[in-house]
């Protein structure tokens, strides 16, 4: 029944309701009548489809407000409106479905430091790591030891606090976007000490010292991924919010980073409720997927924060994560830490696929059409040209990555990249890189073991040069990466490996 014919309905009702005989009563009784309750006036002000939708946006004219949001361990393909049917993502989905979404996005590591260093900078995490450490270096030539550093362990602390300040002399993203009159504020994981190193305006991450972290011992770890920056999302959001509603009339830059679905996997009833009664789930995805319900949550708030303070039709919303996950809906990995810190042995930390895959959103709502870019290999290092090419700002020479605008808007590229190249430092406990079990460390946060892969529109290629080891997955044929065929495929192998070289040759060279 529609809604005008119900309300009719109940307009006659109450008519013959008015007019209907009352009964013979005694003349010394005094009769009360009202009228009829009308339910028109319970709808008026509720019915969404009735709502003037229409506003003066408060800055028309000029360079988008730009919201970067980055998820922390939110792995493929875990969204909504990317086919999976068991989580809860509709403000996530609202991006998908009303972006430009390029499902063959990747980021550049497989956990989240060097992910985020390439998302601030535009550098691959190998550059970034050689100049901050020469940078580092040259920091502590100049700089007295202080008297009071005694042992390997507190010399290697401080050395850290050097390199995590080196960020201060890289040409970031927030501090290029300031150039053109564009206002900043950091939140959530953020590893280079005080949001102010990176070049942000405001910002809920502090600087630490050594001494610190020696004092806190292994709680400073938590210092270290970004102190009180990692409340967001999870205890406020209002650090966010509130500069968005503060910010409103200037172009302004939010990078929105919260641990989460990443451990601890403790979201609130709110959100577990969703799938505690499902017995298709185990207990680890019941409770991922709560957390990403819970990451999803956060999102729908800056969307209404942007809706309320009158900025949505000027903004441009970009989505990355910082490496993947594994969780499929049945699989229980809440039984061992390791698998219960990490996901599965396809997801984070891994070297197959999985460990990297992202999906790529850019979404400005009126703006950006909605497309699913199912042929471009999209990189995180794309982010920060695409960005300041909106912006209307100049990029750094001689950054790895390009400007995504013109896909975005339809048209193409005119150097698209073939494949990726990326160098790999850490892998995760439990497996070894083929993804057989391995006791070799215990640490959930994995082991150091380097390699290199490579990555085109069919094939996942794994080296390790140290040993020679490799691994080739057909993703067309094979996409859960279970069988290794590198020595079938031995010519194309050789190939891989003098891309991967040729890779290192132009970012591992020292700088001159």
């Amino acid at each position: 029944m529609g809604r005008l014919t119900y309300l009719a309905v109940l307009a006659c009702l109450s008519l013959v309701a008015c007019i209907e005989t009352p009964a013979p009563v005694p003349q010394t009784e005094q009769v009360e009548t009202s009228e009829a309750f009308d339910f028109g006036g319970v709808f008026a002000d509720t019915y969404a489809g009735e709502i003037d939708r229409t506003v003066t946006p408060r800055r028309p004219d000029g360079p988008p407000n730009i919201v970067l949001i980055i998820a922390d361990d939110l792995g493929w393909p875990y969204l909504g409106f990317l086919g999976d049917e068991n989580v809860i993502t509709p403000n996530m989905d609202i991006l998908g479905r009303g972006g430009a979404v390029f499902e063959l996005g990747h980021s550049t590591s497989n956990h989240c430091r060097p992910t985020l260093q390439s998302l601030i900078t535009g550098l691959y995490p190998v550059q970034y790591e050689r100049r901050a450490a020469e940078i580092a270096e040259a920091e502590m030539s100049a700089t007295p030891l202080p008297e009071d550093v005694d042992t390997d362990q507190e010399r290697n602390i401080l050395r850290n606090q050097f390199e995590t300040s080196a960020i201060s002399q890289f040409a970031t993203l927030p501090r290029l976007l300031s150039d053109v009159g564009y206002v900043s504020h950091q939140s959530g994981k953020w590893w280079e000490q005080s949001y102010a190193h990176g070049g942000f305006t405001e910002g809920m991450t502090e600087s630490w010292n050594w001494r610190d972290a020696v004092d806190l011992g292994d709680r400073w770890f938590f210092t270290f991924m970004g102190g009180r920056g990692n409340e967001i999302g999870r205890e406020t959001m209002a650090p966010v919010t509130e500069f968005i509603q503060n910010n409103a009339d200037q172009p302004f830059f939010v990078w929105y980073g919260p641990a989460l679905p990443h451990t601890p996997l403790n979201a609130p009833d709110t959100f577990y409720k969703y799938f505690q009664d499902r017995d298709d789930l185990s207990e680890s995805a019941k409770l991922y997927y709560a957390n990403i319900a819970w990451f999803d949550w956060g999102v729908g708030q800056i969307l209404d924060t942007l809706r309320d303070t009158r900025v949505m039709d000027n903004t441009l919303i970009v989505y990355v994560n910082d490496n993947g996950w594994e969780q499929p809906a049945s699989k229980e990995y809440a039984d061992n830490h390791i698998t219960f810190a990490n996901g599965g042995p396809r997801g984070k930390g891994s070297f197959f696929e999985t460990g990297f895959r992202t999906p790529i959103i850019f979404y400005w709502r009126g703006e950006i059409r909605a497309v699913r870019d199912t042929e471009t290999l999209a990189s995180a290092i794309d982010i920060m040209p695409t960005l300041l090419d909106y912006a209307g700002a100049g990029a750094p020479d001689g950054l790895p990555g390009y400007s995504l605008r013109p896909v975005v808007e339809g048209e193409t590229l005119d150097t698209a990249r073939d494949f990726f190249i990326g160098r790999m430092t850490q892998h995760r406990a439990g497996t070894d890189f083929r993804g057989n079990p391995d006791t070799s460390t215990a640490d959930h946060m994995g082991a150091g073991l380097n390699g290199y892969y490579r990555r085109d529109r069919r094939w996942h290629f794994v080296w390790l040069p140290e040993t020679g080891e490799t691994a080739l997955y057909d993703l067309i044929n094979d996409p859960g990466q279970l069988q290794d065929v590198s020595d079938a495929y031995a010519q194309q192998v050789e190939g891989f490996k003098a891309d991967i070289n040729a890779w290192r040759k132009t970012y591992e060279a020292p700088r001159l």
